[in-house]
């Protein structure tokens, strides 16, 4: 299997900003965030390590995954340093824009130009951390069940000792008319599906908010959305460039699903910030 990762990586401060990529408050947070989640893509797919305490020795495993990581970069607006670059295997490919908020798009470009190198290929904001190894299995089981115009996106969360609960999942359903016009640029008469897995029944719901900061495509969903003539098209519509690319363009081609209750981590994905999730909202209980 043959990985594509493209995260789009800017950081420049600003005064008052509305996101933490130019909160120069946040210049160190944001670095390790980036780290952190480099790191944790290069070890769930590469190569691995396990200790063998009966003969005093350390076994090595190989893999058969090729993953590459490439980060998207403006100028000398971000936060990789050598040492990240050499020691994780970063391709880093730097670009200059009138306007580097449209940055993100620019994923949207170099997978094009990567297309028939890969099995999937996936986006990534730079601060969302994957503790899922067994992402692709589940996509590819997703896929295979209910057919590939459908795309599967994680719930992202938040954890913050400060919210309502440790753990937070973070984007909640947008505003009836947004959906239904989100709904009705790719119609589907299934709102919710069911698989009966052998570890029982998944669920999974037409996303009432899309967005993930993150997508994963398989080289067939690449394919069939290049061929779309709105591939390409730098729409800004939804909420801004930067939710925009990671969304817009996907609600534009496919069905977009997430698990719902009772599972909602069965694909899922970590905000390493609490923003969110620090929102002092009211509670409203569901179910029992």
């Amino acid at each position: 299997m043959r990985i594509c990762l493209v995260v789009a990586h800017y950081f420049k401060a600003e005064a008052n900003p509305a996101y933490s990529s130019v909160d120069a408050r946040k210049r160190d947070q944001r670095q390790q965030a980036l780290a952190r989640v480099l790191m944790a893509w290069r070890a769930h797919f590469s190569e691995s390590a396990s200790l063998d305490i009966g003969q005093k020795m350390t076994e090595l495993h190989p893999t058969s995954v090729g993953l590459d990581i490439i980060v998207l970069t403006h100028g000398e607006d971000h936060l990789v340093d050598e040492n990240m670059q050499r020691g994780l295997g970063i391709g880093l490919v730097n670009t200059q824009l009138a306007n580097p908020r449209m940055l993100p798009f620019g994923v949207h470009q170099l997978m094009a130009e990567r297309q028939g190198h890969y099995d999937w290929f996936v986006y990534s904001e730079d601060d969302l951390l994957l503790h899922d190894p067994s992402l692709f299995q589940k996509l590819a089981a997703f896929h295979r069940v209910f057919g590939a115009r459908r795309l599967l996106q994680p719930n992202r969360y938040e954890i913050n000792p400060q919210a309502w609960r440790l753990k937070t999942y973070i984007d909640g359903d947008l505003r009836p008319g947004l959906v239904d016009g989100l709904w009705s640029l790719v119609p589907d008469s299934q709102p919710a599906l069911v698989h009966e897995s052998d570890f029982g029944p998944l669920h999974f719901a037409r996303a009432r908010n899309p967005h993930s900061g993150f997508f994963a495509l398989s080289a067939e969903q690449l394919a069939y959305w290049m061929a779309q003539p709105h591939f390409g098209d730098q729409d800004c519509s939804f909420v801004s460039p930067l939710e925009s690319a990671a969304t817009l363009g996907l609600a534009k081609t496919f069905a977009i699903y997430k698990p719902s209750a009772p599972n909602h981590h069965h694909l899922e994905i970590e905000h390493l910030d609490t923003k969110f999730s620090n929102l002092r909202l009211p509670i409203m209980y569901r179910g029992g």
